[in-house]
């Protein structure tokens, strides 16, 4: 592939870190933003921008024009605090804002090769222990109805003739972003735990394989459809004793679920609630994870000089 990759999000936690990949594989890279000084300081070494207009489509529809791929990593963050009418930002952030991209990439004379829209594990809902895959059916609570709701909007692209890739991505592990960067102050300062009750479990994956993923994807024909982005599950005590080895720091208070609620509204269910998720079709297609241990990849996030 020599063409283009047109990226929506390129600002955020995994856009950013995709884009720096896809600079070191030499690939030209064009970003479709909301704030175009933001979106220059954050990704420089891109060859284009787009403003996103939600009121013209046909500007973002020449700017798709014969792409590679499209990569539709757009959201307002999640581990925010959930004031005011935030909640409402989460969701049209996400199912108008693909609504909007779909409008635009089926309308190109030459459509592109494929269109890769980050989307959720939260489509299966928190059900304990019970296992779910690419096969299960959505669940029933609000991160569910939020997700199928967004993938239908993706799904459109499908049906115009567009190969489409839905990346259910699980709790992705960065330095000091997401749900760890609001974890490591309480570590560094050794009042790192647990969160209640701590046999919750929850999938994760480290933001290496996140973006190995979608890159995979872009090449790989046989990419299509759904997607896990999970490369295990672990408990909340595993994976708080994985942060407080790795960091150095102990491990061992439990942080009160209504403390997390707090911080992070409907959020919170990510952390509070339980679920187990593999991945079918990455054992299908042949992705081998960097990091399949939560140890190795805490190592390598807080490994000497990244504490």
């Amino acid at each position: 592939m020599t063409g283009q990759v047109i990226i929506s999000g390129a600002t955020g936690s995994i856009g950013n870190s995709l884009s720096k990949a896809l600079l070191e594989a030499g690939r030209n890279i064009a970003v479709v933003t909301r704030d175009m000084d933001r979106a220059r300081k954050s990704v420089p070494y891109a060859s284009e921008f787009c403003r996103w207009d939600q009121e013209d489509t046909e500007q973002l529809s020449k700017f798709c024009e014969g792409a590679d791929a499209v990569v539709n990593l757009s959201g307002a963050p999640i581990f925010e605090r959930w004031k005011g009418n935030y909640e409402k930002e989460v969701n049209d952030s996400r199912i108008l804002g693909t609504r909007h991209i779909v409008d635009a990439i089926t309308k190109c004379s030459e459509k592109p090769r494929v269109f890769i829209n980050g989307s959720a594990a939260g489509f299966y809902g928190y059900t304990g222990n019970v296992v779910a895959s690419e096969s299960s059916s959505a669940g029933k609570d609000y991160w569910a109805d939020l997700v199928e709701r967004w993938e239908k909007e993706a799904l459109r692209a499908q049906e115009s003739g567009i190969r489409t890739v839905l990346i259910r991505t699980s709790l992705v592990l960065k330095r000091s972003e997401g749900a760890l960067g609001s974890l490591e102050p309480y570590f560094r300062k050794g009042l790192g735990g647990y969160i209640s009750p701590g046999t919750q479990m929850f999938p994760w994956v480290h933001i290496d394989d996140q973006v190995g993923i979608i890159i995979r994807a872009m090449s790989n024909p046989e990419f299509s459809g759904p997607v896990n982005s999970v490369a295990g599950c672990v408990s909340s005590r595993e994976f708080s004793r994985a942060i407080g080895k790795a960091m150095g720091r102990g491990s061992r208070l439990p942080i009160p679920g209504f403390v997390v609620r707090s911080l992070f509204g409907k959020a919170s269910d990510l952390v509070t609630g339980s679920q187990v998720i593999r991945s079918e079709r990455m054992e299908e297609l042949g992705y081998v994870m960097k990091y399949s241990s939560i140890e190795d990849a805490m190592a390598n996030i807080y490994g000497s000089g990244n504490k």
